[in-house]
């Protein structure tokens, strides 16, 4: 019986010494040993036979007690020894390799005041500047924003010598027929619109601008044009000035010689913020924005093969001025939101 115990604990000794050698990639002993003798040894185990009444407990000193403590977890140091994964978190001090920015060329004309001009030291500024540097910063885009003359802006863009055009131009329609043979250009949705609008002199501003308020009223307006058509349809009971250009337009108002102007807001709101007319005269009334009439307003031009970017573009604009910051931009040259 004694024996029987004794062989018991010199198996356990074995075992473990067996099991320590395995997780430290040693090799077995008996791996080690030649075929025969190992054949030897598997067939003597299987003839020993032991019977059961012969299997005597192991004393309960010698039972491990199981434990509720939590087990401190292995350290880095012993689960390399056992060749198992360790997770490896990068270090600190490891930089993550970032993708590159995308890269955008955009041109502007740099001459046309407040939307687009060089300040006296030759920087470029204006409401297009900083649209097209803000919608840069939402596409986490690198812009570089270069002027060039009005007549290579579309062709340079066909070329592929540039990524986009913010210049106010305006967005191809029936209405406004001054942007022809754009077969390889695209537009994003306006970024702002050009409805028509009156003016009038600050010592004569009418009750309102309707056609009942206006009724028997000097209304200048460029002859031929689009707000000449408009006013001929909607506004019938008024005296039409029609006159040869917006210069002309601006000096009967300010002259007195008509109680009112009616042209593209932007244009007389650059007339009546940053120009001459802002002594004088200020814009009345609502905008009158009939696309039939007054078009599609001012889009981004890009290459036709860039729908992504033209949609990503827009998706930029449609937050700008869901969050207001379109109205800050667009505040800081002319009093008020021009989408």
């Amino acid at each position: 019986m004694r024996y029987l115990i004794y062989l018991n604990l010199l198996a356990i000794v074995l075992l473990a010494g067996a099991l320590g050698k395995f997780y430290t990639g040693a090799p077995l002993d008996w791996l080690l040993a030649p075929q025969g003798q190992l054949d030897a040894t598997l067939a003597a185990a299987e003839t020993t036979t032991v019977a059961r009444d012969d299997i005597v407990p192991m004393p309960d000193e010698l039972v491990p007690a199981p434990s509720d403590e939590p087990q401190a977890p292995l350290d880095e140091a012993t689960l390399s020894q056992l060749h198992l994964p360790f997770p490896n978190p990068a270090r600190p001090d490891e930089k993550t390799i970032e993708a590159p920015r995308e890269k955008l060329l955009i041109l502007t004309e740099g001459a046309y005041p407040p939307f687009n001009f060089k300040t006296a030291s030759g920087d470029l500024t204006g409401f297009d500047v900083d649209l097209a540097r803000a919608l840069c910063q939402r596409l986490d885009a690198e812009c570089r924003i270069e002027a060039a003359p009005w007549a290579d802006l579309i062709p340079r863009l066909e070329a592929g010598k540039a990524d986009a055009v913010v210049a106010s131009l305006l967005r191809p329609s029936k209405a406004r027929e001054n942007v022809k043979n754009l077969n390889d250009v695209i537009f994003t949705e306006r970024y702002y619109g050009t409805p028509g609008h009156f003016a009038a002199r600050r010592d004569k501003v009418p009750a309102a601008a309707s056609p009942e308020a206006l009724r028997g009223k000097k209304v200048a307006v460029q002859a031929g044009s689009v707000h000449m058509a408009y006013l001929k349809t909607h506004f019938s009971d008024i005296q039409r000035v029609e006159l040869g250009s917006l210069k002309a337009l601006e000096t009967a108002l300010a002259a007195g010689e008509a109680d009112l102007v009616f042209a593209d807001r932007n244009a007389l709101l650059r007339w009546t913020i940053a120009g001459k007319g802002a002594a004088c005269c200020r814009l009345v009334g609502s905008d009158y924005a009939d696309p039939a009439y007054f078009g599609q307003g001012a889009g981004i031009a890009l290459k036709a093969e860039n729908g992504a970017l033209r949609d990503r573009m827009n998706a930029a604009l449609a937050g700008m001025v869901a969050d207001g910051s379109y109205a800050a931009i667009s505040n800081r040259y002319f009093s008020q939101s021009i989408y």
